[in-house]
């Protein structure tokens, strides 16, 4: 008898401790939902009020690109179709190789091998119902195409999971022809003993969804259920965006010190500002933005990006310098991490605006300032 009561007493917290935690979470969701709503008309009434005013804005879109595959080179285009995930076309495939210390298979990037960078891709094509890419190495006649159509992929049984720093993504692989491309190419291209005879090229599953970071997401950016932005294989957050006034502020510190400029494409930026107007790392504290018209897409930026010694690679020929780590380490070391160097800003498309289209030239309005976000906890930029 003793235990029966016992038992309704374990099931009775139980169930209060459900029903508390469950009314918390639709709570926090309600919430989400309202402060969407709320975040939204304040710009809408932001957006009518600049456009009541007939403000000049001089900033504008100078440069676009998407990286077809993580760390491999980049595609300078014209315009650039946003997708749930990003911009379209962008880090929807990726490196990968065992890892030594757990079961599944890990992301590679230029940090552990420079020379991806002398790997040229294309943009998607379509012919006859299918969709593939090209990918060809800058210094030899290695190439291979690779059939990327959503079709295969999803119904491709070769799929497993993948680490993306703290992420576990689900990946499809795509043949051992396209593998053994990066391997031929890696090994000879690599210094020191690892051959990268283990490398497969994989793309995240069409079913796949990881999501960004929460903490660092605004109600605005969230979907009508408060559910934070996915992101396809980026380190984190769909869209970096960079101003060439930041980096002529870098490039005039390095020519102080006697040391050559570097280009944007150091940074990996997708898109790029610019205006005679913009004061060097004014974007830190930009919340949200507008690009195009009066009904263009909204972008809402998060937090900074910090820097690994990829930015040290150049992205023709994969050589790794000191620069501009050094550089940056003396007025760039920002938030909590003294080691944490930053460039650029991390952004999340506002959900209603997929399907939009950003080209070059296009006008860049400021709606909203705030103070910059730095990182809680460090997580390095691809």
């Amino acid at each position: 008898m003793e235990n029966i009561e016992t038992g309704k007493i374990i099931v009775t917290v139980t169930i209060g401790i459900a029903t508390i935690l469950g009314l918390y979470l639709y709570s926090k969701r309600f919430s989400n939902i309202i402060n969407r709503i709320l975040e939204r008309r304040q710009l809408v009434s932001i957006i009518k009020q600049q456009s009541t005013n007939d403000e000049k804005n001089s900033i504008s879109v100078s440069s676009l690109y998407v990286h077809p595959v993580k760390s491999l080179r980049a595609v300078s285009v014209q315009s650039a179709k946003l997708s749930k995930l990003g911009l379209e076309n962008d880090r929807n495939l990726m490196l990968v190789r065992p890892s030594a210390s757990t079961s599944m298979y890990r992301f590679i990037t230029q940090r552990q091998c420079a020379s991806l960078a002398t790997i040229i891709v294309s943009l998607p094509t379509v012919k006859d119902g299918s969709t593939t890419i090209d990918i060809k190495h800058a210094n030899s006649n290695e190439k291979v195409t690779v059939d990327i159509t959503p079709s295969s992929l999803r119904q491709n049984p070769n799929k497993f999971m993948a680490g993306v720093w703290d992420d576990k993504v689900q990946v499809v692989d795509l043949g051992d022809e396209a593998a053994k491309f990066f391997q031929k190419v890696l090994s000879s291209s690599e210094e020191g003993d690892d051959t990268f005879d283990d490398v497969r090229l994989v793309a995240q599953a069409p079913t796949d969804e990881r999501q960004v970071d929460g903490k660092y997401c605004p109600a605005a950016a969230m979907s009508a259920m408060g559910n934070v932005p996915n992101v396809s294989l980026t380190d984190g957050f769909p869209i970096l965006i960079a101003s060439e006034q930041s980096l002529a502020e870098l490039n005039r510190r390095l020519e102080q010190k006697g040391k050559d400029p570097i280009p944007m494409s150091r940074f990996r930026p997708n898109i790029v500002v610019k205006s005679l107007d913009l004061k060097a790392f004014d974007e830190d504290e930009w919340k949200a933005i507008q690009i195009g018209g009066n009904d263009g897409p909204i972008f809402h930026i998060v937090k900074g990006c910090p820097r690994c010694k990829q930015s040290c690679t150049d992205q023709l020929d994969g050589t790794r310098y000191a620069e501009p780590l050094e550089t940056l380490s003396e007025f760039r070391a920002l938030g909590k991490n003294a080691e944490d160097v930053y460039f650029a800003q991390n952004v999340v498309l506002q959900p209603d605006c997929v399907g939009k289209e950003i080209k070059v030239g296009d006008g860049v309005r400021i709606l909203t300032r705030g103070k910059p976000v730095w990182d809680m906890d460090a997580v390095q930029a691809e």
